[in-house]
């Protein structure tokens, strides 16, 4: 019996060039910077607060 093939999820356009520069920024100074950006940060920062969880 074959085992089906997953198909892997490509970027592309405006998206792709934001994870190459991220990746690429990320590889530069790999201490340095967050892994989000400030609206994401904020985001999560929101949901933490929103459902009750310690910071």
């Amino acid at each position: 019996m074959a085992t089906p093939v997953k198909i892997i999820p490509t970027l592309h356009g405006e998206t792709a060039r934001a994870f190459i520069e991220r990746a690429e920024e990320r590889e530069r100074n790999p201490r340095n910077i967050s892994i989000y950006t400030e609206s994401e940060e904020r985001a999560y920062l929101d949901m933490m607060k929103r459902s009750g969880m310690p910071l």
